[in-house]
């Protein structure tokens, strides 16, 4: 079985504000936005054991907080927002973050450091509690866009509320995400080994690693533009492989409903959100749940 599973994509935009807005226009339901102890503001559409989040930078000023093995939060997201939007870097779903540092030190995958944060809430009975989350990061120098961290949520049910897990666009959560790469091979080495898994073909056909929640397809260029229907920005591959796409698990397709502020192209079985600018450097892809 796949070690570890698809949590949250960090998508890095320069607006938030506007970015909540188009993505609410899709249908999802987003809270008000908050802040990362390490000064990027934050945006989140809750599914279970998933995350769609939306990052920008918020305060400059914490930027150089919580470092861990010279690895940045605030600074990676912002080294890659003065060249593009879009994701930074993606955690991974563990509720045993040592377990999961072990794991990949089997599979030669250094822990860069170790973040442990938490922040007030005050919970649907008007108490007021604190969350608690541990990261374990796993910095990837060749392929920065591809660095990880396994996260590992210790109150789950402090995040986890149906009321904010329940989206006017029926969105359970990734079915895959897809990474645009030059040269395949050394993404699906360094993703088969974070999973512990092989590589395999999905069911369209595609390069494919299996996690615990969801899969990576690995496609190049040319691939991802005739499977989308979509055109790569000029200089979008200048920092190596990226996640350019992700696709969402929906409970009836036909309530996914475009307006004014996106449009949705029917492309095969699947509706395309493609406006890459409007977006935050990825393509939204909606999927009928089976």
């Amino acid at each position: 079985m796949a070690f570890l599973g698809i949590d949250h994509p960090l998508i890095a935009v320069r607006d938030l504000d506007k970015a909540i807005e188009t993505y609410r226009s899709l249908g999802f339901f987003i809270a008000p936005p908050g802040q990362h102890p390490w000064g990027t503001s934050t945006a989140l559409a809750l599914f279970r054991h998933q995350i769609l989040e939306i990052v920008s930078i918020g305060d400059t000023s914490l930027l150089d907080g919580y470092e861990t093995g010279g690895f940045r939060f605030g600074r990676h997201v912002e080294a890659f927002l003065d060249k593009s939007e879009g994701v930074a870097l993606t955690a991974l779903f563990t509720e045993d973050a040592d377990e999961a540092e072990a794991e990949l030190a089997k599979h030669r995958i250094s822990c860069t450091g170790t973040v442990n944060f938490g922040r007030d809430v005050v919970r649907a009975d008007g108490k007021q509690d604190r969350t608690k989350t541990t990261l374990k990061v796993f910095r990837n120098d060749t392929m920065p866009r591809l660095s990880v961290f396994a996260c590992q949520q210790h109150r789950r049910d402090l995040l986890e509320f149906p009321d904010k897990m329940t989206h006017p666009n029926g969105a359970k959560g990734f079915a895959a995400a897809t990474i645009v790469a030059e040269d395949k091979a050394p993404v699906m080495d360094w993703l088969a080994r974070i999973h512990n898994v092989s590589a395999t073909k999905d069911a369209e056909g595609f390069d494919s690693i299996e996690t615990a929640n969801g899969h990576w397809r690995i496609v190049g260029p040319g691939q991802f533009r005739s499977f989308y229907g979509a055109e790569l920005p000029a200089d979008y591959l200048s920092d190596g492989p990226r996640i350019a796409a992700l696709d969402v698990r929906v409970k009836n397709l036909e309530e996914v409903k475009g307006d004014s502020v996106v449009d949705l192209r029917k492309v095969d079985n699947r509706l395309v959100a493609s406006d890459m600018s409007k977006l935050g450097g990825i393509v939204m892809c909606f999927l009928q749940d089976a």
